[in-house]
């Protein structure tokens, strides 16, 4: 008699949640939603598969061949390329499941910390961000959600941010964040050092006001500046063509109304900056969000993650790992929306560490309810600032 076999590529991510089935090819990114309950035998197919000694093969009947609805679901799997079916008397295809192998995890960290030798576990910090001074334009609720001036009367000294600078030294950090109004900070320029990417965070209010020191500097190639549009801004934006330095725009918006207005006016200015537009949750706009940030079923058709960028989310937080921030008090911060992991005194090892080891933001990931028994688990973007604000566990329109 001829067998039959229906074997996944290992692009290929197979998931099963109570009564839905979803098959994702991250080669060519498409995608197929299928109901288990609709016939039973396709369930058991797909249970079949996902036994890692099986090899990603599943045995096929004759009667499942003649059968109108597995038939539909295997020319489902070979239209997207995310498998393909033998017949032969010989033996069975082989694949390999794509499954997430971490070299370095939390037991590895703390294994080589003890015995002494965990100088790489600095090349984790990739970001840093200082809130070095009050701003008299700052927000404390936007900051909590995203990068934005605060209102605190205190300073973070120059040299304390010069040492953790130094002492945060790797490979792979590749920006320093400077937020507040650095015109008015004490001896600015010992802060622009010139061997690392720097990025200046102005309210639009603090940018016009200094606009003259800004267009008469000459800035270090390494410093950019980054605006931030709101909307209590005034809309003048020919000083924009006078600076001489890299630039980029971050719009923050809170309705339709304001993003629509933002649209018109950079329009009509023809502004063809960097721009990035980020919603901001003030308690009353849910509304804006449910229509305009939260994740809609449909979305999913269209997706594009790759085999890693999928292994990312089942491990690490892509919002929040490999960054600290620093505000003008010293605490030092995984997300401002968490308990501190130390102070500015302490060293960028100690704190790395203790995240990786005890803290909630890096390594959080979509593993609560109701997104664990999602079947687009981990196609969503990692839990961000917005969840904690808003007081939920995920940000969209399908799962309540």
């Amino acid at each position: 008699m001829e067998k039959y076999w229906i074997t996944l590529f290992p692009e290929t991510f197979l998931w099963l949640k109570n009564d839905d089935g979803f098959i994702y090819n991250s080669k060519n990114f498409l995608s197929f939603h299928f109901k288990l309950d609709s016939y039973v035998r396709i369930k058991e197919i797909c249970v079949e598969l996902l036994i890692t000694d099986n090899l990603y093969t599943a045995s096929l009947r004759n009667s499942d061949i003649e059968c109108d609805k597995v038939k539909k679901w295997i020319n489902s799997v070979i239209g997207i390329h995310a498998g393909y079916l033998t017949s032969s008397l010989e033996k069975k295809p082989v694949s390999l499941k794509p499954i997430l192998k971490l070299l370095n995890d939390v037991d590895y960290y703390t294994w080589d910390h003890f015995r002494g030798a965990g100088g790489n576990i600095i090349q984790n910090l990739h970001e840093l961000t200082f809130y070095i001074n009050n701003s008299g334009w700052g927000n404390n609720s936007y900051f909590k959600q995203t990068i934005f001036p605060i209102k605190n009367c205190a300073e973070l000294e120059p040299k304390k941010i010069i040492s953790f600078i130094r002492n945060s030294k790797n490979l792979f950090l590749s920006n320093i964040n400077l937020v507040g109004n650095i015109f008015t900070y004490r001896n600015y320029q010992e802060l622009l050092l010139d061997d690392i990417p720097i990025t200046i965070h102005l309210t639009m209010h603090d940018f016009e006001n200094h606009i003259q020191q800004i267009t008469e500097t000459q800035w270090p190639d390494n410093i950019r500046f980054n605006i931030l549009f709101y909307s209590k801004c005034n809309f003048s934006l020919e000083d924009f063509q006078s600076v001489n330095t890299s630039l980029s725009i971050t719009v923050i918006v809170t309705s339709e109304v304001e993003y629509n207005l933002f649209f018109e006016i950079f329009e009509g200015y023809h502004i063809h900056n960097d721009a990035t537009i980020i919603p901001i949750y003030n308690g009353k706009n849910i509304d804006f969000f449910k229509a305009h940030v939260f994740a809609d079923q449909n979305e999913f058709s269209t997706i594009s993650l790759t085999k890693r960028d999928i292994f990312m989310r089942q491990t690490l937080n892509i919002s929040h790992f490999g960054k600290l921030i620093i505000l003008p008090d010293n605490h030092v911060y995984a997300n401002v929306n968490e308990l501190p992991l130390g102070t500015i005194d302490n060293s960028p090892y100690s704190l790395v560490y203790k995240e990786l080891t005890e803290g909630k933001s890096w390594l959080k990931i979509r593993e609560d309810l109701p997104c664990r028994d999602c079947i687009y688990q981990w196609l969503c973007p990692s839990p961000s600032n917005y969840e904690t604000i808003i007081g939920r566990h995920n940000l969209c329109n399908f799962k309540i």
